[in-house]
């Protein structure tokens, strides 16, 4: 069977190795110059990084598996985190209970109907009753309005932009219990996965085992068309050329896969047309000094440009990057005005707030810096999401769609992308 995968990111790669595994021929589409899509890297110092930060966790069991499979084990480390949270202009530590327990800016009670709520998500089972509910009021209601005002509500609005009041229950309720689960017995004690010489090991040899089993890698190879054709094949067309496949797997955004020409029912289209995502700045800066002791920060503050502060050689201090290693990371919506700024704008303006955090700090520290983009970071995951999922098995026969929008109820992650990598792969016949 000669199948076409479209999308060399972490889903699509893994449905063509399950491909070629079966003895199919496949050829892989993507449109960027590498593999790896949210995973591909850059090289700092003498090693490979992520240009968007990435780890896994205890209970990631699909990419764990992928890793053994891949002979790679020995290149997994587990690591103990540092975390913490920075608002009024302060920075808390932000591990453990005992941390939420100490946390000053909320009052005792509001820490208590906190950290019961995070508890309680860990248990919950039925996630669809959480569908009608925004993350807003689910957490008015169990946790009061203090605790949405001053850590949630923040987070929200730099996480989903103008959709923050829409985010349904559902996405926030697995953030707890995805976090919650990591730490097994030790309530007090996280551990987070991480590969020596970055993720990107792993997408690169999966890319070796696709070719030497005869499949195909197309780089810069967009796909602008999908054709069904009388004998249920269909025909791709990239690059002014035009292929025939008897199966399409594609791995990209719903919008991007609505924009390939493929002549779907409206039904299905205004499915894909209502699935959006916010799009993500991410600036690597290579320092000559640590900035903090802590691995991820959570920024809780309304007017900084950035949520996200994660000091990744402070989680994987065995390293050859010759740099302290910091990212800093914005969600937005494609049409705010921000994401149209240049990269110096950008970098100026993520500067002058890590100088508000660190006032001893200075840009004499940078030794070099990386600005990335993308415009499909995060699905939004709006109040009744799994009414408007276009389902895998599209209405064209031997068409799939298989994107990060699609692993609800679960958040999007690389565990996940695996997980449905062999998902689409299987419900191949």
């Amino acid at each position: 069977m000669n199948i076409c995968v479209v999308g060399a990111g972490a889903t699509g790669l893994v449905a063509a190795n399950e491909l070629v595994k079966k003895g199919c021929k496949v050829s892989v589409f993507e449109a960027e110059n590498q593999h790896g899509g949210l995973v591909r890297t850059v090289e700092v110092g003498n090693e490979k990084l992520e240009v968007f930060y990435h780890h896994i966790f205890t209970n990631d069991v699909e990419i764990i598996k992928l890793i053994e499979e891949l002979n790679l084990s020995s290149e997994l480390m587990w690591l103990e985190p540092k975390n913490a949270i920075y608002i009024n202009r302060k920075l808390y530590p932000f591990t453990s209970p005992i941390d939420l327990l100490l946390f000053k800016e909320l009052s005792f009670i509001d820490r208590i109907r906190m950290g019961l709520l995070v508890f309680k998500a860990k248990f919950l089972k039925d996630w669809m009753e959480l569908e009608n509910i925004s993350s807003r009021d689910w957490i008015i209601k169990n946790a009061g309005k203090d605790v949405y005002e001053k850590v949630w509500g923040p987070l929200l609005v730099s996480k989903f932009d103008y959709d923050a009041d829409k985010i349904s229950g559902t996405w926030l309720w697995n953030k707890f219990k995805l976090r919650g689960s990591t730490r097994g017995k030790n309530i007090n004690k996280e551990l987070l996965g991480y590969m020596k010489g970055s993720f990107g090991i792993i997408y690169d040899k999966l890319v070796e085992r696709i070719i030497d089993a005869g499949g195909e890698i197309h780089y810069s190879s967009p796909v602008d068309r999908i054709e069904p054709q009388k004998d249920k094949t269909l025909n791709v067309h990239s690059n002014g050329k035009v292929y025939n496949f008897d199966r399409v797997i594609v791995t990209t955004s719903p919008e991007i896969f609505g924009k390939m020409n493929v002549p779907l029912p409206e039904e299905y289209s205004e499915k894909l047309s209502k699935v959006k995502y916010k799009a993500n700045i991410c600036m690597i800066l290579e320092l000559s000094e640590k900035l903090s002791d802590y691995y991820w920060v959570t920024i809780a503050e309304k007017d900084f440009p950035f949520v996200l502060l994660i000091e990744h050689t402070n989680l994987v201090a065995d390293n050859d990057y010759k740099s302290h290693v910091v990212y800093l990371s914005r969600y937005l919506d494609k049409k705010n005005e921000f994401y149209s700024l240049t990269d110096e704008e950008i970098q100026r303006e993520f500067v002058k707030y890590l100088k508000i955090m660190f006032p001893n700090w200075d840009e004499s520290k940078i030794k070099r810096v990386h600005i990335n983009r993308t415009d499909y970071a995060q699905p939004v995951i709006v109040q009744q999401y799994s009414k408007i999922l276009p389902e895998i098995a599209t209405p064209v026969e031997n068409l799939y769609l298989a994107s990060m929008a699609q692993i609800y109820p679960e958040d999007r992650g690389q565990n996940y992308s695996v997980r449905l990598g062999k998902q689409v792969a299987n419900m191949i016949k």
